[in-house]
């Protein structure tokens, strides 16, 4: 395992005590430890839509034929809540 240390302001520190507590994590490490996934997570996810926009160059992506029958059903749905059905 890896020791790394952050200066935070004493506020933040008491925020990540609160925010462990409220979450049910065990310390303030903890919630560094978790706070650091979601930050994994978000990058992960930055370098995925960075790699389809390098694949499609700009241009819209296909869509699968599960998404396409999903918008026809969310336009339905919505043209009939705005007719008041």
């Amino acid at each position: 395992m890896t020791v790394i240390q952050a200066r935070v302001p004493t506020t933040i520190a008491r925020q990540a005590d609160e925010d462990a507590a409220l979450l049910g994590l065990a310390n303030r490490s903890a919630a560094v430890r978790e706070g650091l996934r979601l930050l994994h997570r978000r990058a992960r996810e930055r370098a995925l839509a960075q790699d389809y926009d390098d694949f499609y160059r700009g241009t819209t992506g296909p869509l699968s034929d599960v998404t396409a029958i999903g918008e026809q059903v969310a336009a339905a749905a919505i043209a009939d809540r705005e007719s008041g059905q």
